[in-house]
């Protein structure tokens, strides 16, 4: 178990990053295109050379390959530029562990890619089967309990996304609602959350 100071700031940390977290947005267009922010600097990559570390994510037929990122000195957690990529918060939770939040996020599309893996986020909803696949290429499979959209704007539920106590919880950032512009790019966050199967 991670010690309590270090939570505490890391749970301040998110909280001031969530708004750039999945930002899909580039400075200069128009309201009525998409894509992820060219100006973002590249995420932070951590070290997952551990068995339990999530390296894939799978959707129906579809999967992605998944990196750990962590927040940057200025605390803002961004997933890989690749659309085809996710990125695993680090100092979230790890698959089957038993207790947590795992955090997953991507991109939703980029104005020049196209769409990302993680706009499949944007249709999930409850029943629906995600399953992770750890370094040691164990499965941990989870159901989807909720699903849907909050502001960017401080409507992210920053206390779940940032919990290693309690049941074990998968939960899957993206970008949506509408295309507000820069710098927020979408106006909200979609937050699905999923429980083991």
């Amino acid at each position: 178990m991670r010690a309590r100071p270090v939570r505490a700031v890391a749970a301040a940390v998110f909280a001031a990053t969530v708004v750039l977290l999945g930002g899909c947005a580039t400075e200069q267009q128009a309201p009525t295109q998409t894509g992820a922010q060219e100006s973002l600097p590249p995420p932070v990559l951590a070290e997952a050379g551990h068995g339990s570390a999530p390296v894939r994510l799978t959707l129906g037929g579809d999967s992605a390959q998944i990196l750990a990122v962590e927040t940057d000195q200025d605390g803002v957690l961004l997933p890989p530029k690749e659309i085809d990529q996710l990125g695993w918060w680090a100092g979230s939770a790890e698959p089957g562990s038993g207790a947590g939040t795992i955090v997953v996020t991507g991109h939703v599309d980029d104005i020049d890619l196209g769409t990302g893996f993680a706009a499949h986020f944007t249709s999930l909803k409850p029943g629906d089967t995600v399953t992770l696949t750890s370094n040691d290429q164990s499965a941990h499979r989870y159901q989807v309990t909720r699903a849907g959209a909050v502001a960017k704007e401080g409507g992210l539920p920053v206390d779940e996304l940032n919990r290693l106590d309690g049941p074990e919880t998968l939960a899957l950032v993206t970008c949506g609602g509408p295309f507000v512009g820069p710098p927020l790019g979408y106006r909200d966050n979609i937050v699905v959350f999923a429980a083991p199967d």
